[in-house]
């Protein structure tokens, strides 16, 4: 039975998180970050987690053991995982499941509002495998910028939850024909609808270089673009050379360098992010760990490898791990604050 002092902390924590989460009364949209349950003041965001995967955390129920419950167990293992991430210091994630991945918006509207966590969905698209056998909302580019506007301006799959930010997956270093229709869409719908745009790319081959110069063609503003997935090259003529011309960097996989003979190393991710600090580029960093909280909550035994990839810690690398090194290593408090929380906050800011 709850005693009167646990269901008064109960209620004081549930004050707090619906406070937390409460869009903006009346505010425009331009100036305001998007988040699921609605617009909220950017300084709201705090610590911000730039590229997770939340809403795909139902295509892991297909492997979720049938003695652990159903659904509802699943949810409320999310949700629990959730709060840990948010007692850790985080208060915002953003989510890069895009609709050919297993997005479910309902979902991730869900365990938001429970988990007192600020989530930001995604519009976009991942030019690779798996597609899910699902149709390309358009192979044009008018087509798929009005599929984004779409998502962006009315909402995600027949609800009123609005993406807030455009994911585009590209796996190879130089842009096929398809990868360039999506670039050269997410650069039309960005500028229609001020909202930033996220992209996966393969950094050991360089392909930001290539796909900067496509999203130029476009026009786009490279202050509101972030090269995702970046300190898999380790480079730093390659770093310096996008940060100069104005372009972010996620510095997302940086756990993965821990695994046996991967390259870059942890030590050799974690130095470069001290050097851009060091070079004056902190505010051109964002620090993730995109994973996929649904393969963390299964059996080791049934894992994919995909999910193998990911953190023990899961969302928590970031704070319990990364940045105590970046700190250990000299990286300032200051930078951290900007690479944490002033850079999301800036980004995620609708224009």
């Amino acid at each position: 039975m709850t005693t009167r002092r646990e269901f008064l902390k109960q209620s004081a924590a549930a004050s707090i998180a619906a406070a937390l989460l409460r869009p903006v009364a009346g505010a425009a949209q331009t100036g305001t970050a998007q988040t699921v349950l609605g617009p909220v003041d950017p300084s709201r965001l705090g610590h911000t987690l730039p590229h997770e995967h939340i809403a795909d955390a139902l295509t892991f129920l297909n492997r979720w053991p049938k003695d652990w419950g159903g659904r509802a167990e699943f949810t409320a293992g999310i949700i629990a995982r959730l709060k840990l991430v948010r007692e850790a210091g985080a208060g915002t994630i953003v989510d890069l499941t895009s609709y050919d991945v297993g997005r479910d918006i309902r979902f991730l509207e869900e365990v938001s509002r429970e988990s007192g966590l600020h989530m930001i969905a995604s519009t976009g698209q991942r030019f690779f495998p798996p597609q899910k056998n699902l149709p390309t909302p358009s192979g044009t580019v008018e087509g798929l910028a009005a599929f984004f506007i779409k998502e962006i301006e009315q909402g995600i799959d027949g609800t009123s939850v609005k993406a807030g930010v455009i994911k585009i997956g590209i796996n190879t270093n130089r842009p096929t024909d398809l990868e360039q229709t999506g670039l050269r869409a997410a650069v039309r719908a960005s500028k229609a609808t001020g909202m930033p745009i996220r992209i996966h790319t393969d950094s050991a081959n360089r392909a930001g270089d290539s796909i900067a110069a496509i999203l130029e063609e476009e026009g786009m503003n490279p202050s509101r673009v972030s090269f995702d997935h970046s300190d898999g090259s380790g480079n730093m003529d390659y770093f310096l050379g996008l940060v100069r011309r104005g372009y972010a960097l996620g510095m997302d996989h940086v756990h993965r360098g821990l695994m046996p003979d991967t390259v870059p190393s942890f030590e050799r991710r974690a130095e470069c992010i001290k050097l851009l600090a060091d070079a004056g580029f902190a505010n051109k960093v964002f620090l993730s760990q995109d994973a996929e909280l649904g393969g963390l909550l299964l059996p080791d035994e049934i894992k994919d490898f995909r999910s193998k990839l990911d953190p023990p810690e899961g969302l928590a690398f970031t704070t319990r791990t990364l940045i105590p090194h970046l700190k250990q290593v000299g990286v300032s408090d200051r930078d951290i604050h900007t690479m944490t929380v002033e850079n999301p906050r800036r980004f995620f800011s609708r224009l």
